[in-house]
């Protein structure tokens, strides 16, 4: 009996590229005519060792972004499509260095050695992968974990107008994360050169650099690499996620993304809709942003967080890129330019901010010390408001005031200087025994910085139990509150009277 052909002959792989012809070229956007069974996110190769994505398609022809130099590109040259998506190099050797979207290296360092390729528009983990997003990522900045806590997998984002901060928060995030075995990966979009250079500056400066990856597209970079960059450092921290370390990603930031992408669509001749943009914007950057979420253990059983910046103009939160980016997200830190300019730091509008995730993810002691504090912030900024509007204030309303004022001296906080959980406690317990209360703005300003540095000092246990306690026990108020008094005394031995 002979043999069947599936036996007989050897196995062997077929890879199968058709063949195009460059039609026309529109600076980044190459028009082809051919390649009939491509699709989007293809990648084509243009000759001369430029290659291109697929952006779309007609009857007749394929238009193509070009990744690289397009004056190496002549009309009528022939060109090959490949059957694979377009990939970037990934691994562990990307830590510590800075990388372009296409995942070489730009810092003048050598060539770094992938442990993989990644698709780079990857879909977003389906539902059977995630797991409840429900465990505490410390920022460092003292008003979003005591107000506004952040968890693992959320996606948040950063709104406010130009240069009041949004930067300086999501890098106190990747400041914070230092010695809690979290990848981080700074993706900047469209920033200067010079801005870029101080942000690295910083990391390097204080040690971020050893677990940060660093992806850059600088307002210099072809239009092509801006748009891209998000959703490489998206398919980058995917790799560490799945294999199982946490990722916290900062996209810096998404308007000038969204403005690459309007730039983008309007080379590839698709009609503009609101302010320019092409209808599917909203689409595109949602396919960003859902990639962001915890995974169960079957899928490393890790987590990849999202803080998207996106920045507004005089304050209106309901622009177009930001509200969609806002709806998007499972909350928003607003930033307001006025309280900047009142000189508080960070400059944060409580009110306008949230969290969806809340509550939830903070410890039961740290819920016990902020019960009631939003409302009291709140209540606060009322009664200053109407002050300006009248000469005098009752009893009642200074005591609101005395107590706002005292929130918002353990809220001010210097930039690229993290707080850590233990000290943001320690302050919450002395905010609810009310002794800031009754101190100048001077002696509360040296207060906050003086009694988490004495109880480390002089409360050593204590000071490390409060960085891991979970529950405010009778035994363990009883030590905060010798703690306290202790600090009470030196502080009035230093000659601080406090009324």
């Amino acid at each position: 009996m002979s043999r069947s052909l599936a036996t007989a002959l050897p196995l062997f792989k077929i890879k199968v590229h058709e063949k195009g012809v460059i039609k026309d070229i529109k600076e980044i956007v190459v028009r082809i005519t051919g390649l009939p069974s491509c699709l989007n996110g293809q990648i084509v190769d243009l000759g001369n060792g430029v290659n291109g994505i697929i952006m779309g398609y007609d009857e007749e022809d394929v238009l193509v972004l070009v990744l690289g130099d397009q004056t190496r590109l002549r009309m009528g040259k022939e060109v090959t499509g490949a059957s694979e998506p377009f990939k970037i190099p990934v691994g562990d050797k990307f830590i510590g260095r800075m990388v372009t979207a296409l995942g070489e290296s730009c810092d003048q360092g050598p060539k770094v050695v992938p442990d993989e390729m990644f698709a780079v528009f990857r879909d977003s983990a389906p539902i059977v992968w995630r797991a409840p997003v429900d465990e505490f990522i410390p920022t460092g900045t003292k008003m979003i974990d005591i107000a506004i806590p952040l968890a693992k997998g959320q996606r948040q984002l950063i709104l406010g107008d130009r240069m009041t901060g949004k930067t300086v928060i999501a890098v106190d995030a990747i400041l914070n994360q230092l010695g809690r075995d979290v990848v981080c990966i700074f993706c900047c979009v469209g920033k200067s050169l010079s801005g870029l250079s101080k942000i690295m500056s910083v990391l390097k400066e204080k040690g971020a650099m050893d677990y940060t990856v660093v992806m850059v597209a600088t307002d210099n970079a072809p239009v092509g690499e801006q748009y891209l960059v998000p959703f490489a450092a998206a398919s980058m921290g995917e790799y560490f996620a799945l294999k199982g370390r946490d990722v916290l990603v900062v996209f810096d930031d998404l308007t000038k993304h969204a403005w690459a992408y309007r730039q983008l669509s309007l080379l590839l001749d698709r009609p503009p809709g609101r302010e320019a943009y092409p209808g599917d914007i909203f689409y595109v950057q949602t396919q960003l942003m859902e990639r962001a979420g915890k995974f169960n253990d079957a899928h490393g059983g890790a987590s990849m967080t999202f803080l998207g910046i996106a920045e507004t103009l005089q304050g209106d939160l309901t622009g177009y890129i930001p509200s969609n980016l806002a709806s998007m997200c499972d909350g928003q830190i607003c930033l307001n330019s006025g309280i900047f300019a009142e000189g508080v730091r960070p400059a944060i509008d409580v009110a306008t901010s949230l969290s969806i995730i809340g509550g939830r993810v903070q410890t039961p002691l740290m819920r016990s010390l902020t019960m009631g504090l939003r409302a009291d912030f709140a209540q606060y900024n009322e009664v200053v408001t109407l002050s300006r509007l009248q000469s005098g204030l009752s009893d009642q309303a200074q005591k609101i005031v005395d107590r706002g004022q005292s929130i918002m001296s353990i809220f001010q906080q210097m930039q690229y200087d993290p707080v850590p959980q233990a000290d943001q406690l320690l302050l919450l317990f002395a905010l609810r025994e009310g002794v800031l209360g009754k101190m100048t703005d001077v002696q509360r300003r040296k207060f906050n910085k003086e009694f988490p540095l004495f109880v480390r000092e002089r409360f050593g246990s204590l000071y490390t139990t409060m960085g891991t306690a979970t529950d405010l026990t009778a035994a363990l108020e009883q030590e905060l509150t010798v703690a306290l008094k202790a600090h009470m005394e030196s502080f009035a031995a230093a000659g601080e009277t406090v009324a």
